[in-house]
């Protein structure tokens, strides 16, 4: 008889990540047998049931000593729809495959169709996005139902409950732009790197930062300038919380893995993520050995960041 299918990592990626540019959700799941054909057609026929616009589904089989990985990759606005309908697919093939006749496929399927319709943006909001985009200005969706324009200083922020008693509402549009923004990340010299910065910018500083602790940064309106220093683990696991950034600094990859990470390649790739988003040169820790494989991909060139030793030598 075939075990169930067990879950070993499901993220909601809400801005670039280490697997694409764009938001997404990425599932890796244990099985007694390969089911990537079964995996990919209940995430479309899935999407399709709920109306969530998904594209870039990748799902492989990598079989291995004693089971099967299952792996899957999808884009789409709607990261946290995409984590729940990942789980409900995962319960369906459970129940296929233990023979559990009591599970009912329409029931949760129903509910997160309907709570997707309840929180999808009013048309009003859709159309400041778009415009935002047009004029280059980051638009975000914060948690608790509001729209951010712009960022810190140069920011507006607006509750979908207004906009939508008010579809006219607009914002000072010539007062909206972008911060300066520097991305840290590493373990061992993180902090130091991170009050360096700040120090050189004027900037406030955020230390082991993940992606809630930055938007609360970037929606505050006293905001001139920001230093962040990303704890790795956020960077798997919800992604960068900004589409550009005007400095990436990469300090060492030391310490134990994260844990999100699934080998050490995706823990690399992790701390190098910021410098794919950066306008300028990417400073890294020469001195770290562990770091030289990223020099080939920084779009804008390397520089050599300090001359420090890592921990391990």
């Amino acid at each position: 008889m075939q075990q169930p299918i067990t879950i070993v990592q499901l993220a909601a990626l809400h801005g670039p990540n280490i697997y694409r540019p764009q938001p997404g959700v990425v599932l890796r799941a244990v099985a007694s047998a390969d089911h990537s054909e079964r995996l990919r057609s209940a995430i479309k026929g899935g999407a399709l049931a709920i109306g969530l616009v998904i594209a870039h589904l990748h799902v492989s089989a990598q079989p291995r000593s004693d089971d099967v990985l299952l792996s899957a990759f999808f884009t789409t606005n709607e990261p946290e729809f995409g984590a729940e309908l990942c789980q409900y697919v995962i319960d369906g093939m459970n129940a296929e495959i233990t023979g559990d006749e009591t599970w009912d496929p329409d029931e949760p399927l129903l509910a997160l169709h309907d709570r997707r319709q309840a929180q999808a943006l009013p048309v009003a909001a859709l159309q400041l996005i778009a415009n935002a985009r047009r004029h280059d200005l980051p638009a975000t969706v914060l948690p608790g139902g509001r729209l951010l324009l712009g960022y810190g200083e140069r920011s507006w922020t607006v509750t979908v409950a207004d906009l939508r008693a008010a579809p006219d509402l607009q914002p000072p549009w010539s007062q909206l732009g972008r911060i300066p923004i520097i991305a840290v990340t590493g373990e061992c010299y993180r902090s130091y790197a991170v009050a360096e910065q700040a120090a050189r910018y004027q900037a406030r500083a955020i230390d082991q930062a993940d992606r809630a602790a930055v938007l609360a940064a970037l929606a505050d309106s006293t905001c001139a300038a920001l230093v962040i220093g990303f704890a790795t683990d956020s960077l798997l696991r919800e992604g960068l919380p900004f589409d550009r950034c005007d400095l990436a600094v990469i300090t060492d990859r030391t310490g134990p893995r994260p844990p999100a990470a699934f080998d050490d390649d995706e823990w690399l790739k992790a701390l190098g993520l910021p410098m794919l988003c950066s306008t300028a040169p990417t400073l890294i820790n020469l001195t770290d050995p562990a770091l030289h494989a990223l020099l080939s991909y920084a779009p804008n060139g390397v520089i050599g960041w300090g001359g420090y030793a890592t921990s391990d030598g």
